[in-house]
């Protein structure tokens, strides 16, 4: 097949190619399958010389995937890209008060997995969905300051506290995972990290090697968690059970849209983001490669700088029906009411869970389409 050929062929693939539900896929979706295929072309056995994305005789097909995109994006026949969010204040003080998450001295063995998983998610920054099946007891190290506060950090010495990720695929080229996290104790605090997890691994299952195991039934007669030391099975919890935890304690929380494992990610860096801690100091928590991909989260603002966002501009627009209309005006008594509400509601955004330190600390424990053909004219035209 010759170039020209090929060209003609890419046209017809990239205006046809469809989800298995006959819905297209987005632009992001199709740049990596154009990339793909390139490369599959020019490593062996084949070999090309040339470079679909690039080689001027394939301009023909990629101005026609460039105006096929812009057309799914026009008629709407796409969605927009979700990215994850930063788990909110309001969102996280809900798993707690639902019993998703508890205390340090939690007596519940479900919820005592649950906790631990949560803040080694959050704190160690790593992705959501990448090695929780392969964590041990052993990767988790709980060492002193030299004034005697406790921390946990992951055993760097044991092999697979630091698996390969996808920003560290541990190939030639790839530089080392300098990654290095520590959970530091809060003392006084229900909710304190270092405690948490240190009675989580007083309660795991010696037979078994795996950090995140089954556990034992609660309701079960045979099973007393005040009186007895194991409180788990011996055999892990599924990967994908590990993969879904988040998503699946929120919605059970009620929250929607659900969460994912990936927000505690995105929560780790806009917090600490919000918080003034430096990308190379985030960086050593994430394990991000590059200062972009850290800043890409903070292009998005949170939910609470949204909900500020919004007030702003409703103060503006009542100001102006205020001093435009006299027939809205309000008494006296009510405007003091209104600064008061106003007054507490800008106090309820500075509360909340905040991550100061490497700790995670709660301020307030209270509370399809038809499918799309394009005419034969549309590949002779000047796109």
């Amino acid at each position: 097949m010759s170039n020209e050929e090929l060209n003609e062929c890419l046209k017809c693939f990239y205006t046809s190619a469809t989800k298995k539900d006959r819905t297209y896929y987005r632009n992001t979706s199709m740049k990596s399958i154009r990339a793909a295929i390139d490369r599959f072309l020019r490593l062996p056995p084949h070999n090309k010389p040339f470079s679909i994305i690039s080689d001027a005789v394939f301009t023909g097909a990629n101005k026609v995937l460039d105006a096929f995109v812009k057309d799914l994006r026009r008629t709407g026949k796409v969605a927009e890209i979700v990215h994850k969010k930063a788990v909110s204040n309001d969102q996280n003080q809900r798993l707690f008060e639902s019993g998703e998450l508890g205390p340090a001295d939690s007596q519940n063995s479900a919820q005592m997995q649950r906790t631990p998983w949560f803040y080694l998610t959050l704190f160690f920054g790593g992705r959501g969905r990448e090695n929780q099946r392969q964590l041990t007891p052993g990767m988790l190290s709980l060492r002193k300051t030299p004034q005697g506060v406790k921390y946990f950090e992951l055993n760097r010495r044991q092999a697979g506290s630091l698996p390969s990720t996808k920003n560290h695929q541990g190939g030639l080229g790839d530089p080392e995972d300098k990654s290095d996290m520590k959970i530091f104790a809060v003392a006084g605090s229900q909710r304190c990290p270092v405690k948490t997890i240190k009675n989580y691994l007083d309660h795991l299952n010696p037979m078994s090697e795996a950090l995140f195991q089954k556990p034992r039934d609660d309701q079960s007669q045979k099973f007393c968690p005040a009186d007895d030391k194991v409180w788990y099975c011996n055999s892990p919890v599924g990967s994908s059970t590990l993969d879904n935890m988040l998503k699946n304690m929120s919605s059970r929380a009620g929250i929607e849209p659900h969460l994912t494992n990936h927000c505690l990610r995105a929560t780790a860096v806009t917090v600490l983001s919000d918080h003034n801690c430096e990308t190379r100091h985030i960086k050593s928590v994430t394990g991000h490669r590059s200062d972009q991909a850290v800043e890409s989260y903070n292009d998005r603002p949170s939910i609470e700088q949204q909900k500020k966002m919004s007030h702003v501009l409703s103060d503006f627009v009542s100001v102006g029906a205020t001093e435009a209309s006299p027939s809205t005006s309000v008494s006296v008594e009510d405007e003091k009411e209104n600064e008061c509400d106003g007054q507490q509601d800008r106090q309820a955004q500075s509360e909340g869970t905040v991550l100061v330190q490497n700790q995670f600390v709660s301020r307030t424990e209270v509370r399809q389409s038809e499918r799309r053909s394009f005419p034969q004219v549309f590949f002779n035209c000047n796109v």
